[in-house]
């Protein structure tokens, strides 16, 4: 499969969006232990693709245990959804410890489960980027648009074969600060559309956009429908970064047709390699039950000293590291009964 993006974003048909962008824009006025130390010897555990990473401490049951449900820095759940799909609901009780005995999964995931891994945060920092860019991929990066000179970045990320995304600042719900050019529910509907442009046009190549912070904005609906309309006049798609559980990203998109995911685990919500290990027996386990899982990262030294090792053995492990280029046909396979077989 072909993972790299287009040289130039996709652009479709424009579909008359002049008059639901204004129709949005009323509806804006108008609202108010610890994992294996990586098998480094040969007395490394030999992991199939059913078989989830092992703590060094024991089985991999202790590092559910260590974090059976990380809090997000708003303070709600991981994988909270107002109507999850088959997917989401086991994903959601693998987050929160549970062990289904049996578990629904696309035939077309019946090979190697494939890991997408989002480095946030990019693009302010080009030796934290060549760190990234040190680790075995392919993997997704995303860049905030108010880097300074950030397209050479992106265009090495893609000469290397990585997917990029667009991190588009977004209102948190306290008191943290999200950067410049932040887009806010209070904004007039013309200062919205105004700033969105100025995020989607600091650099070109990415294929989809993810949320920075958030967390307030992304439970407005109607603004919601705003953005994600001009993202998808570009072709482009959303993830959800899930900042906040009463997020209605999806819904929004849902209701004008736009493409929107969601990722599936932060790997470090908190400070810590432990925490990251933790997270990262929820990656494995998801991936191996529904087919594949996204994470999200960020390119703090705890995280990469931990996920260095991990991808490197990943495909010893039985797993095919990927990008959110294929995300589209891995969450239709989903939508196809057809496809969909119980596992063994």
């Amino acid at each position: 499969m072909e993972l790299r993006a287009p040289k130039r974003t996709r652009r479709r048909p424009r579909r008359r969006l002049g008059r639901k962008r204004a129709g949005l824009a009323r509806d804006l006025a108008g609202r108010a232990g610890l994992i294996a130390t990586f098998l480094m010897g040969l007395a490394g555990i030999a992991l199939g693709a059913g078989v989830a990473y092992l703590s060094g401490r024991g089985d991999i049951a202790a590092a559910y245990a260590a974090a059976p449900l990380i809090e997000l820095r708003g303070g709600e759940p991981i994988g909270a959804e107002s109507a999850p799909s088959e997917r989401s609901r086991i994903v959601e009780l693998i987050l929160s410890g549970g062990a289904p005995e049996r578990l629904a999964a696309p035939a077309m995931a019946a090979g190697a489960p494939r890991i997408i891994v989002i480095f946030d945060d990019m693009g302010l920092d080009r030796a934290v980027f060549e760190s990234v860019m040190r680790l075995p991929g392919p993997l997704t990066l995303s860049f905030l648009p108010y880097g300074k000179d950030p397209q050479p970045m992106v265009d090495a990320a893609r000469e290397r074969g990585d997917a990029v995304l667009l991190h588009l600042p977004m209102e948190p719900a306290g008191g943290a600060d999200p950067g410049p050019h932040v887009l806010k529910g209070t904004m007039s509907a013309t200062d919205l559309l105004t700033e969105l442009e100025w995020n989607l046009g600091r650099i070109h190549g990415y294929i989809g956009v993810n949320n920075h912070m958030g967390s307030k904005l992304t439970r407005d609906e109607a603004t919601m429908k705003t953005i994600l309309s001009v993202i998808d006049e570009r072709g482009l798609f959303f993830i959800d970064s899930l900042t906040t559980g009463r997020s209605v990203a999806r819904q929004a998109g849902e209701a004008i047709g736009a493409r929107v995911y969601a990722r599936d685990v932060f790997l470090d919500p908190n400070a810590g390699e432990e925490t990251v290990i933790a997270q990262l027996a929820q990656v494995e386990r998801i991936a191996v039950e529904t087919g594949f899982v996204v994470a999200i990262c960020h390119p703090h030294p705890d995280t990469l000293a931990v996920i260095g090792p991990w991808l490197t053995s990943a495909p010893t492990r039985g797993f095919r590291l990927d990008t959110v280029a294929s995300l589209g046909a891995l969450e239709g396979a989903w939508k196809r009964p057809a496809q969909v077989a119980a596992r063994d």
